[in-house]
This record gives structure tokens, C-alpha cells and sequence, in this order.
């Protein structure tokens, strides 16, 4: 006997699984469409082989142009120090007081010295007028006046002498105020409150934070080509600043033990920050620091991309190019060069000139990369 069929009532559709997978679907559609949207809005730029100038680097130490070592120019007991070692300094602020007892007594007797000579000049020239009326008049014999002329000329050139003496007199008691000969930072003190200083005793060592010059020995066979006028050609690099040079200057001589040149090449002034008075460099140009200098040599060929495009951490350096197929930009690690200052017609600058750096492995010619590094990580990133 058969059995009647039952027909099984359907399961009801879950209504809220099927509209999350639709959300989400969505929500994807949409992710996929922004990462490529914001992906084609980079600026980019084709690689391509390109000649520039070479350079080579040499290990240059810093100088400060302006540093000196002051020294006593009279004897005394140092009274006074105002100034100690890392402090800024302007130009004319006295820096040590000397007692000045004994100057003081010495120029007021030279100030004697001088009233007095004054004194018998005066007396010498009256006499002279009144023998040389005496004279006139028969009543004087010819020897009594010259003697007369002869003693006011004498009086007259004592007066000289004392004056000379009171002016040195008066100088070796300025020599009491040891002044700063120009702003700057006191480096080093010789001297304590209490010692006696006798003159050409060195007393305190400064220095002036700008300007600058880099001081470097060049190989012998590198200074054939270089003259005062390639300044313009020479950069000084630190680890995070670049300048040009304003003037070289060749020694005319050569080390017989290194067969090298040294040269002293000047770096432009840079902007001081001044906070609480006090004149800081926030730079990494300090007097006695190491710095890289970039001497002009023969052009070479290579492949350059401006500075922006690089994403640098440390010694790892890393490009973003675009892949071909799946039209999206990837990281890609490189090797980095030399770093040149030219001018780039594949990339819209504002200015004429801007900083490439040559890529010697991980790029070649004609791969799409990015131009600005840290934008295209932000949109990648924002687009995830």
C-alpha cells in the first residue's frame, strides 16, 4: 500500500545572513574601487637613463672662521671671571676683571707727569717771547736767545712724551676688562678668580658658531681641475642637511707623506635659532663635527630619481612602483648613489632645480615609480 506524500514545509530564508554578505560585498566593491582610485592619483614618473655630473666624496672636519684664544696684555690678580665655558657671548662684553690698582696709580702718575710738562712748556714759551723782545732791542746777546728757543722746543716735546705716557698708561688699564673680540661661545677657561695673569697668559678660548668652513685633504691627482671659480659646484653634506659652497681655498703646497691638498672650502651662513636669549644651532653644524664633501668629477650614466620618491629607514632604502598587471604600486628595495642637484624634466616642480638621487641597483629603465614616497604609503594605507 502506498504511502501518501507529505510535502516538507521550506526552511524560512535567513533574511540577515543575506543582507551582511550583500553589505559586504559591497563594502569591498567599494574598498577595491578607492585603493584604485587613490592609486591613479599618484604622481609618477617613467625611469630612464639619464648622464649627470659625478662626484666624489672625502671625510671634511668643521672649523669655526672666527676662534681665538684671549690672552692677559698686563699683570694682575683676576678679580672677576663673568663668563664660563658654553656661554654666548656678544661683541665688546667683558668677559674677566684684573685688579687694577696698580694701573690706576700708574696713570695717575703719568697724568702728573703731563701738567708738570705742560707747566714748564708754558714758562719756556713766555720766556722765549720775552727774549726774543729783549733781542729786538739790542739788550740780548745772540747766544742767550738760541738757548731759550733751544729749551722751549725741549719743553715742548716733554709735553709729547708725557701725553704718550699717560695715553699708554690709560690703555693698560683698559687692558683690565678682557673683552670679547666678536660674538660667540666660550669654549674653554684657562684661568680662576684669585691667580695672577701675567701678559700673554692665555685666559679663555671662544669660538663663533657661524661662519663655517669645512677643512679636507684632497688626493693630489684630484686637484688638477679644481679652481676658486667651481665653488658653486662643491656641496658639504651632514646627515640631514646639504649646502653649497661659497669660496675654495687650495693650500699651495702638497703632504709629501699622503700625496694629498688640503683645502679649506666655506659654507653660507645659516639661520641661528634664538630662544631665551641665547643663540642655538639646531643643525648639525658644529665646530670639530665631520661632514661628507662632494667634489665635481667626470659625468656618468645612471638612473635618477628625485629624493621625494625614496622611502629611507636607516640604511634600508625602498621605492614604490607600479606593477604592470595588477596596477597597483608595491615596495621595492634598492641600492642608493650618489645625490646630485639638477634639473628634472620628468617631474612638475615648482622650482627649476631639485635634489635626485641616483638608484645603482633595484630599478630600471622605464618602471613606473612613485614621486612622493610618504603620499603614496598614505593612500595605500588609508585605502586598506
Amino acid at each position: 500500500m502506498l504511502k501518501p506524500f507529505m510535502l516538507k514545509p521550506l526552511k524560512p530564508i535567513n533574511l540577515i545572513s543575506t543582507s551582511l554578505m550583500t553589505l559586504l560585498f559591497v563594502v569591498l566593491s567599494q574598498t577595491s574601487f578607492a585603493v584604485e582610485q587613490q592609486t591613479n592619483k599618484l604622481e609618477t614618473l617613467i625611469t630612464r637613463v639619464q648622464t649627470m655630473p659625478s662626484y666624489i666624496e672625502l671625510d671634511a672636519r668643521l672649523e669655526a672662521i672666527n676662534q681665538s684664544t684671549i690672552s692677559a696684555q698686563t699683570s694682575g690678580i683676576v678679580e672677576v671671571i663673568k663668563v664660563d665655558i658654553n656661554d654666548h657671548v656678544t661683541a665688546g662684553q667683558t668677559l674677566i676683571l684684573i685688579n687694577d690698582s696698580q694701573q690706576q696709580a700708574q696713570l695717575s702718575q703719568a697724568k702728573a707727569n703731563v701738567a708738570q710738562a705742560q707747566a714748564l712748556n708754558e714758562d719756556a714759551q713766555i720766556l722765549l717771547k720775552r727774549n726774543r723782545s729783549l733781542l729786538a732791542k739790542k739788550t740780548l746777546s745772540q747766544g742767550e736767545f738760541d738757548s731759550s728757543i733751544a729749551k722751549a722746543k725741549s719743553t715742548q716735546a716733554a709735553v709729547l712724551a708725557a701725553q704718550a705716557a699717560a695715553k699708554q698708561a690709560q690703555e693698560q688699564l683698559s687692558y683690565t676688562h678682557i673683552k670679547a673680540p666678536y660674538a660667540g661661545i666660550v669654549s674653554q677657561r684657562m684661568v680662576q678668580v684669585g691667580e695672577l695673569v701675567n701678559p700673554g697668559q692665555a685666559l679663555m678660548t671662544g669660538f663663533a658658531p657661524q661662519p663655517l668652513r669645512a677643512v679636507v685633504d684632497i688626493p693630489q691627482h684630484l686637484t688638477k681641475h679644481l679652481n676658486s671659480s667651481m665653488a658653486d659646484r662643491i656641496y658639504i653634506h651632514t646627515q640631514d642637511q646639504r649646502f653649497s659652497a661659497t669660496a675654495i681655498t687650495l693650500y699651495p703646497y702638497a703632504d709629501n707623506r699622503f700625496s694629498s691638498v688640503r683645502a679649506r672650502i666655506d659654507l653660507p651662513t645659516t639661520k641661528l635659532a634664538t630662544t631665551n636669549h641665547s643663540t642655538s644651532n639646531h643643525s648639525t653644524l658644529l665646530p670639530g663635527s665631520w661632514v661628507k664633501v662632494a667634489l665635481p668629477s667626470v659625468a656618468r650614466e645612471g638612473i635618477y630619481v628625485p629624493v621625494s620618491a625614496v622611502l629611507q629607514q636607516g640604511e634600508v632604502a625602498k621605492l614604490f612602483i607600479k606593477n604592470e598587471r595588477s596596477d597597483q604600486f608595491k615596495l621595492r628595495y634598492i641600492r642608493l648613489g650618489q645625490r646630485v642637484k639638477s634639473a628634472a624634466p620628468a617631474v612638475d616642480a615648482a622650482d627649476d632645480n631639485v635634489d635626485l638621487i641616483e638608484v645603482s641597483a633595484g630599478l630600471e629603465s622605464n618602471e613606473e615609480v612613485a614621486i612622493y614616497a610618504i603620499e603614496a604609503a598614505k593612500s595605500i594605507r588609508s585605502g586598506l
